[in-house]
């Protein structure tokens, strides 16, 4: 850790993190003060356009209160348990859209990142038989690749063929099952041909097919000259689910899964939540919000969450 006695510190640079930091923990002046060790009327005249006299001694505090989160960030605390599975509103309607396509409908879920879509997908699976979950990446989007992948959740890893024999072989496995799903994770990286073979399963044996991606998965089969191209597909579609942000209720019952009853952590977690990176991104924030607080000995509170965010947001833990 360096100490600002013996080493120039850039006033420029700590103002301009100050503002970041400000801006990133939603914080009043008057809080972050309090945490810096400067008056709030002071350190707000510091952050905005300057205060006028020598400055050096204010951002050497500043610089001093950045090392202390890079320190706290730093202890080696034991990790806090994140919650296994907890349910949300936006859990629960993707658990009404999987137990559609078990009646052998197509399925579509459009999500933003971090609101449980594949830990819903996963929960699914392990509730019911018949579910089978394949996780799509760039290297899956043509047809023979797409097929590989779901011959290996189908309990098929070593299949070899053309995508007749392959798509022959799938059509075969869940021909007699009851209630199959295949559930096509990360669907946007899907070429339109792929999509189309795994449509052509579901017309040939009823089984019941997810497509979960991103916001581009029903905007590619709405939008623009490519809805003709999945007209069939558009067609055969029995429930969709289109959802950018978490829900209020969503960020709720994390906080309810962590134990944060305040009003105060409840409000920061709510606000992280409504971000995009949803529920990933405030429970990264609970962890490591915890931590901090434990490193203090002190119940988890907003602040600790604020400067939790602060270090996730804008990469404030120096070096």
């Amino acid at each position: 850790m360096n100490d600002p006695t013996n080493q120039p510190v850039d006033i420029e640079e700590q103002r301009d993190w100050l503002r970041q930091h400000k801006e990133a923990t939603g914080a009043s002046w008057s809080e972050i003060g309090k945490r810096v060790g400067i008056p709030g009327g002071t350190i707000s005249q510091f952050g905005g356009k300057g205060y006028g006299a020598d400055e050096t001694g204010l951002a050497a505090k500043v610089f001093r209160y950045r090392q202390v989160l890079a320190a706290q960030a730093a202890v080696s605390v034991e990790a806090p348990d994140v919650p296994e599975w907890f349910t949300t509103p936006t859990s629960e309607h993707l658990i009404r859209l999987l137990t559609w396509a078990q009646r052998g409908r197509i399925v579509v879920a459009a999500m933003g990142a971090g609101l449980g879509k594949t830990k819903s997908a996963k929960r699914f699976q392990g509730l019911f038989s018949n579910v089978f979950h394949a996780t799509m990446s760039p290297s899956t989007a043509g047809v023979n690749n797409m097929q590989i992948e779901v011959l290996e959740a189908l309990g098929e890893p070593n299949a070899v063929g053309t995508p007749q024999k392959l798509s022959r072989l799938i059509r075969d496995r869940v021909r007699d099952m009851g209630n199959p799903v295949i559930i096509l994770d990360e669907a946007q990286h899907l070429s339109e041909k792929a999509i189309e073979e795994a449509r052509g399963w579901h017309d040939s044996t009823g089984v019941g097919l997810a497509l979960f991606g991103n916001i581009g998965v029903m905007q590619r089969i709405e939008g623009g000259n490519r809805k003709a191209t999945f007209a069939q597909l558009y067609s055969r579609i029995g429930m969709r689910l289109v959802r950018p942000l978490a829900l209020q209720g969503d960020a709720d019952a994390l906080a309810e899964a962590w134990g944060v009853t305040g009003e105060r952590e409840l409000a920061q977690v709510r606000k992280v939540c409504g971000m995009p990176g949803g529920l990933r991104g405030g429970t990264h924030m609970l962890e490591l919000g915890s931590m901090i607080a434990a490193s203090e000995n002190a119940p988890l509170a907003v602040d600790h969450l604020q400067d939790a965010w602060a270090q996730l947001s804008t990469q404030a833990v120096l070096s």
